[in-house]
């Protein structure tokens, strides 16, 4: 399946806080109309008393939302409580507030231990939420204002810390901005300082959606749940580290809306992997399921070809060649028995050493050996050496096939093209692999709040009409017709060396297999990334290695 043709069920747009609530007014403003028009045109109902009412029925879907997770929440947080288990929701005066009323109104329909604590008094309840006030407070609910946390809260658990089982942080939500007012950041030092788990909703209170950066309390969530569509802050270091572990509550807006505000940034999850995958054919030969090439390796970095071909393998290509130095054969021979190894001489007058580093006499060598190949990658543990940059620029300029370019190949092209005219130069399909370090070598520095990478990533691609995955965490995949892929992923297990050998391995068996650039780019940081995970479950971030999770990616495919 090609990326174009996925709909925004399979892969949803990431939109700002901005959007998301234009997004909001646009969806109650259809609903509106199409409940009510007949009774707009008669002076029966007004259009704003209608968007209320479809207002408030997305808050329930929201609320609904927030419910289901906590019921699963529950056992994980409270498994050997002999009391049943006490949620406390928190509340402001907005929609986010409704949201919480909402929620506590079906805990207590449940029978599930629920108290409410409101930051605003009960006439600051405006439209949608205070219907969601007036449902809650009908099935005998309470709202615990507190005005002064340090004091009135102190007194409420008598100087102790509340034995809730989980905290639902409705204070706030996406459309919060600049400090916050004291009452909210006494009453955010306090919840975090009680180290109970925390789910917010929409945002952490104290994350400031408009400027895209942690105020000062800011509350520390477990979970944050996002009502519609992911939003990015949740995902890069901006606001990551506060937000926690990412849900989606999928409102059901219509897909004409959805468009309206859709901004070429897509949210790519595992959900894509069985639809982007290739398929196997079971009649055909090694060559039939694809033959990759790469060049990798030299003295000091033997590993990086181990890692980069033992992933290919792992990848499903059905031949693969791996071009290294003379003195690194033996090693990485010794560690894989599966390629086709291309020993190569490495002979330069410019090298103290022969046979260390791939250098330009090799270049007749590697194009042979592409005649019959259907994709190739270059780069990792190639060195910095002077001669092995010319060497890998010259072998570009006549590689035809679709090509991963990776590492040193990437130092290669900033250090022979400094002034970022490298695209020009090369004709082949490509995807260029750089972590920030390599990227800022070759395009200039990115962005320092990363929501605006997307932006930068999407002019880089278009220039270069080459597809960037610009890998950390999160990764993002641009193409050049100016879509960007978010791939949300924060496993420190993978921030090890060798890791982007591995995708480079993962890359080009996948377009050996005939996977496009702008799928294979997708689809392998997608495998990659489900691999780390699988490896990170069974061996822990601390110890596993680049090597486990080429292991890990049979249970990825």
């Amino acid at each position: 399946m090609k990326l174009s043709e996925l709909n925004f069920d399979v892969c949803p747009p990431v939109l700002t806080a901005e959007s998301m609530r234009a997004l909001d007014a646009l969806e109650k403003n259809t609903r509106a109309k199409a409940a009510g028009m007949p009774k707009i045109l008669s002076g029966a109902l007004s259009l704003k008393s209608l968007e209320i009412a479809a207002g408030y029925g997305l808050m329930k879907n929201a609320g609904h939302a927030l419910y289901n997770r906590v019921v699963d929440l529950l056992p994980e947080y409270a498994p050997y409580s002999s009391e049943k288990p006490n949620v406390a929701v928190f509340v402001g005066g907005g929609n986010n507030g409704g949201d919480g009323l909402v929620l506590a109104k079906l805990l207590l329909d449940a029978e599930i231990s629920c108290i409410v604590f409101s930051l605003a008094p009960e006439e600051k309840f405006r439209n949608e939420a205070a219907l969601a006030l007036e449902d809650f407070l009908k099935v005998g609910g309470a709202l615990n204002v507190i005005e002064n946390p340090a004091i009135s809260f102190a007194k409420f658990v008598e100087g102790k810390v509340p034995e809730f089982s989980l905290i639902v942080d409705c204070m706030l939500g996406n459309g919060a901005s600049g400090e916050l007012k004291p009452a909210f950041a006494q009453m955010a030092s306090l919840i975090n300082k009680w180290k109970i788990p925390v789910l917010s909703a929409d945002a952490p209170t104290g994350y400031d959606s408009k400027e895209h950066c942690v105020r000062e309390n800011c509350i520390v969530a477990k979970e944050t749940m996002l009502f519609g569509m992911p939003r990015i802050d949740a995902y890069v270091k901006n606001g990551g580290p506060v937000f926690g572990k990412v849900q989606i509550a999928r409102l059901d807006y219509a897909e004409s809306n959805i468009a309206s505000f859709a901004e070429k940034i897509f949210w790519a999850t595992d959900a894509l992997l069985p639809l982007l995958l290739p398929e196997r054919n079971d009649w055909g030969d090694k060559r039939e399921q694809g033959s990759a090439v790469i060049v990798a390796g030299s003295a000091n970095m033997p590993g990086a070809a181990a890692l980069c071909a033992g992933a290919a393998l792992r990848s499903g290509a059905g031949l693969v060649t791996l071009a290294t130095p003379k003195s690194v054969f033996p090693i990485v021979a010794g560690k894989l028995s599966e390629p086709v190894f291309l020993s190569l001489e490495c002979v330069s007058e410019n090298l103290e050493r022969h046979g260390e580093s791939f250098s330009i006499s090799d270049i007749p060598c590697v194009l042979n050996s592409l005649r019959h190949a259907n994709a190739f990658a270059i780069g990792p543990g190639l060195s910095a050496n002077e001669e092995t940059q010319s060497a890998v620029v010259q072998l570009l300029k006549q590689v035809k096939l679709p090509t991963v370019i990776d590492a040193d190949a990437l130092n290669a092209l900033a250090a022979i093209y400094p002034n970022e005219d490298f695209w020009n130069a090369f004709e082949m399909s490509a995807i260029l692999t750089p972590h920030i370090r390599e990227y800022a070598r070759l395009f200039g520095e990115l962005p320092l709040d990363a929501t605006l990478i997307p932006a930068e990533l999407r002019e880089k691609s278009r220039e270069c009409g080459k597809v960037i995955v610009l890998k950390g965490a999160p990764t993002f995949v641009a193409l050049p017709n100016g879509i960007v892929y978010l791939v949300p992923c924060a496993n420190s297990g993978m921030a090890k060396g060798g890791s982007g050998d591995v995708l480079t391995g993962i890359l080009v068996a996948l377009l050996s297999q005939g996977v496009a650039v702008e799928e294979a780019a997708v689809l392998g940081v997608l495998i990659h990334q489900h691999a780390g995970e699988i490896a990170k479950k069974k061996l822990g971030a601390f110890s596993m290695l680049p090597s486990d999770v080429i292991e890990c990616l049979a249970g990825a495919f």
